[in-house]
């Protein structure tokens, strides 16, 4: 742990820097804490979950890996925002236009849709580990009388595969493989005279990420965000009654709006009535800024006057989605930290490292040890130089005091300082007020994500966003966040 003295305003923090874990990621994906747990089943769990599974690795090891679980969460779609579209779809609340998007601004729609209490029909394609299946049950929970089945999903990615596995199992005989590849006819036999209800498709974005190359998506280019003409060939046959499409926002910039509109108007001439809109997931109850574009485009004869959700407002932190501990793993040594502040701070300030947990009440401890230390022998007023020679030689005998603190926090009121204890009980309840987070990623001189960052951390563009992710260059995507605590 990294301890910051600060001479300008006399102030001890501590900090620590750590990967978010895969758990988390999910959690910033919508992904429900028990659906986390499902996916993060080991191979012995898996092996009584998918029927015919075979473990490569230990029985107790995970069935997907930590850095493929970082990977599927960045690349899925959030949970919450799609559960919200899905409500507006299917449980629509009249109100006034409200100026979206739309293919046929002037046409004329019905204000409501059609009602039917039937089983809806659900068709996923570049699935993932289906976010699109997991708003679904969302729904559900939301509106018991709601009732779905999955009709085929379509993924290429063995471990997002075997994760949609994992998850739903029930659907493992329905995976279809390789969208290029499908025989559609053979779908549509399946169904035994049903319908599909909404068919979903959130093709490759690398073609068109700004973190990407910005190959494009034209129709035959071979970039894989041009597997969205693929699409088409399902809509022809299957005739679902609504199209759900989600990709990066960059669909709709200057450079990539004319090829979306050549989509649109294929849709059109398939007979289905299409509007979109920018949604982004800190505006419906995820604390993460991701803008991606959705389009719905509905069957002429299901259309009505559909309109995407509105913003709510956002009362989960930054804070709400972290564990209340992590494991040592997922922490930067303390020489990496160390390195980053000294780099990025221009305070007046002595960083000194302590080998304690990363924890909070660590972190209370040593700074409840230091304001006492730094009263008793008017250290504010001696200087930098003197502070860290007195507390270089002090620090095997705070790592001892620490582990006395452990067996009876009371006691330090004997063995360091009378009222030692009524003053780490303050700074411990000031917790939920002055413990900040920051966020942060590798990125290149223009700004594009470079990679997951390691030790590189001091080059990290960050962002302090206290209790959300608010800057717009945050939010998950192939590359692994980094947070730095700040125990105040």
């Amino acid at each position: 742990m990294i301890l910051k003295l600060n001479y300008r305003d006399r102030s001890i923090k501590s900090y620590a820097m750590r990967k978010l874990t895969p758990f988390e990621c999910f959690r910033l994906m919508g992904v429900r804490d028990d659906v986390i747990r499902t996916m993060q089943s080991t191979n012995a769990q898996a092996e009584k979950r998918i029927e015919g599974f075979k473990p490569k690795g230990k029985k107790d090891e995970m069935a997907v890996s930590a850095a493929q679980q970082y990977r599927q969460a960045g690349n899925s779609i959030v949970v919450d925002v799609l559960a919200y579209i899905y409500e507006h779809l299917w449980y629509p609340k009249h109100r006034e236009p409200s100026g979206q998007m739309s293919l046929f601004p002037d046409e004329e729609l019905p204000a409501m849709p059609e009602h039917s209490d039937d089983e809806k029909v659900i068709c996923t394609t570049f699935s993932g580990y289906d976010s699109q299946l997991m708003a679904a049950d969302v729904l559900k929970d939301w509106h018991p009388d709601f009732r779905w089945t999955c009709a085929g999903w379509s993924e290429i990615d063995k471990n997002a595969c075997l994760m949609h596995n994992i998850v739903f199992p029930q659907y493992a005989d329905k995976a279809l493989g390789d969208i290029t590849k499908i025989d559609w006819h053979k779908v549509k036999e399946s169904l035994a005279g049903k319908e599909v209800d909404l068919f979903t498709y959130s093709s490759p974005c690398q073609d068109l990420s700004n973190a990407g190359k910005q190959m494009g998506m034209k129709e035959g280019s071979g970039t894989r965000s041009s597997l969205l003409w693929h699409v088409a060939d399902a809509v022809e046959v299957l005739r679902p009654k609504f199209l759900l499409q989600e990709n990066v926002a960059a669909l709709v910039n200057k450079n990539f709006l004319p090829d979306f509109q050549v989509w649109l108007d294929k849709l059109e001439r398939l007979g289905y009535v299409s509007r979109w809109q920018r949604l982004n997931a800190k505006d419906y109850g995820v604390p993460q800024n991701r803008d991606r574009v959705f389009c719905l485009s509905m069957r002429s004869d299901a259309a009505f006057d559909f309109q995407f959700p509105e913003p709510i407002a956002l009362d989960k932190r930054l804070e709400d989605v972290l564990l209340d501990e992590a494991e040592e793993r997922y922490f930067l040594k303390d020489d990496a930290v160390s390195k980053f502040f000294k780099a990025n701070d221009s305070d007046n300030a002595l960083f000194m490292q302590f080998d304690l947990p990363t924890t909070h009440e660590a972190a209370m401890f040593i700074k409840t040890v230091l304001q006492i230390f730094m009263e008793r022998h008017d250290g504010w007023d001696k200087g930098i130089e003197w502070s860290e020679r007195e507390l270089s030689y002090h620090r095997p005998a705070i790592a001892h005091l620490y582990e006395k603190f452990k067996e009876n926090p009371k006691k330090m009121d004997v063995e360091y300082w009378r009222g030692f204890y009524k003053i780490f009980k303050e700074n411990m309840e000031r917790k939920s007020m002055t413990d900040k987070y920051y966020i942060g990623w590798v990125r290149d001189s223009k700004g594009r994500i470079k990679g997951r960052p390691r030790k590189q951390i001091a080059n990290a563009v960050t962002s302090k966003v206290g209790h959300g992710i608010s800057d717009p260059r945050d939010g998950l995507g192939n590359t692994t966040p980094y947070i730095i605590i700040e125990y105040d």
